[in-house]
């Protein structure tokens, strides 16, 4: 059996199991139910080649509206209305829904304006879980009346957070420990500055209020650079959140949501669009060093999920791949999806997936989400198999 029939056949058996599993409460993107319509969609576009819409998918759109009606007010684009937001708009540009399908998002703008400005005042600039992830949801309404000043004052809110630092670099407090409270300076992807700079290369892109954009860019990326460590001592080149906040311990972890992979990736995008070629440099040293890193202990990586596992490091590197054609990086995929396979080991798990969850001493549980479950890893699996059709990934931020 060659290496893709096993891949299809993974994701077939994920797809069996979404097709009739229990839909929790949750209706965002990266942890509910919408995550798991995203999945099925692809699925059925990849694999069935239609792009009529899933009546599993209408079932979660239906279960999603219900839900807002009953009185579930999460926003966030992980857990909220965001999320499910983000995902109808997704579907309408992919010519699964049309205009009218979405109308009902008009009603929802105003009350996901005010959670994001109540966030971003707060400094929850949290893309996961805050302000940023809003404002990727208004991205995707860019064209909508009310949308531009939304996103004019988001905006605004970032630039007026920042704190100057040495070198101008700028830099964002924020909650580094929801136990103790404890605050500090975040670079990481998924909750810290890199995703500052993802958004602002997606308002680059688009060239919304450009002069502003560039300079916080530039900012942002001064002071992330400035967080820079030896490889020597580290596995790797970047701590977790700073090294002013990262109390001693200057490395990071293999993966998605915290560390070099995602800081990087945002480095090179962000060297691209400045025309930064020393930055570029930079990032795809940094880069191909962590295609090195293989020892999955030494790396904390114990389950395939997208946030932390193998898959997400395998999807991060085809992205990579994809742009820059650089051979490392493609076999890097196959290495990080062989190990995804291998992961795929508990009799009682969803397509013998578990994640892994090391607070409370939990352990292993099913999921059957984006972010940490099955979803994800089969999104990541089909992209593999048709790499052309990677058009969702800027809700992580890779695009």
């Amino acid at each position: 059996m060659n290496t893709n029939t096993k891949y299809l056949q993974v994701v077939d058996n994920i797809y069996k199991i979404l097709m009739t599993s229990e839909l929790s409460g949750n209706v965002g993107l990266l942890a509910g139910t919408s995550g798991i319509a995203l999945f099925i969609a692809y699925y059925d576009r990849i694999i069935l080649q239609s792009n009529s819409l899933n009546p599993r998918v209408i079932e979660i759109l239906e279960h999603n509206i219900k839900c807002i009606d009953s009185g579930n007010r999460a926003h966030s684009i992980c857990s909220g209305i965001s999320g499910f937001g983000w995902l109808c708009e997704h579907l309408r540009k992919m010519g699964m829904l049309n205009q009218e399908d979405v109308e009902f998002l008009d009603d929802l703008d105003p009350f996901l304006y005010n959670r994001m400005m109540v966030d971003i005042k707060q400094g929850n600039y949290d893309y996961l879980h805050g302000a940023l992830g809003v404002g990727t949801y208004f991205l995707a309404r860019l064209e909508k009346k009310d949308v531009p000043t939304y996103l004019h004052d988001l905006l605004a809110e970032v630039e007026n957070s920042g704190i100057l630092s040495e070198n101008g670099g700028i830099k964002w407090i924020s909650l580094l420990d929801h136990k103790t409270g404890r605050e500090g300076y975040n670079i990481s992807l998924s909750h810290g500055m890199s995703s500052i700079a993802a958004f602002l290369i997606r308002l680059h892109h688009l060239n919304f209020e450009k002069a502003r954009v560039d300079k916080l860019l530039l900012g942002t990326i001064l002071y992330i650079l400035d967080q820079m460590t030896s490889v020597e001592s580290n596995i790797s080149y970047f701590p977790s959140h700073s090294k002013e906040s990262s109390e001693g311990n200057n490395y990071s972890r293999l993966g998605w949501c915290y560390g070099d992979l995602g800081i990087a990736c945002i480095l090179r995008r962000v060297a691209i669009a400045l025309k930064k070629p020393e930055w570029e440099n930079t990032a795809l040293e940094v880069l191909c060093h962590n295609a090195d890193r293989r020892n999955i202990q030494e790396n904390l990586i114990n389950d395939a999920g997208f946030c932390h596992g193998s898959a997400g490091i395998a999807h991060v590197f085809l992205n990579l791949y994809l742009s820059t054609r650089v051979e490392k990086f493609k076999e890097t995929v196959d290495y990080w999806l062989h190990i995804t396979l291998q992961m795929a080991k508990h009799p009682d798990g969803l397509a013998g997936f578990k994640a892994w969850h090391s607070e409370g001493q939990r352990g292993f549980e099913n999921v059957d989400s984006f972010l940490e479950g099955i979803a994800g890893i089969g999104m990541v699996l089909l992209s593999y198999l048709k790499n052309d059709e990677i058009l969702w990934d800027e809700c992580v931020m890779l695009s």
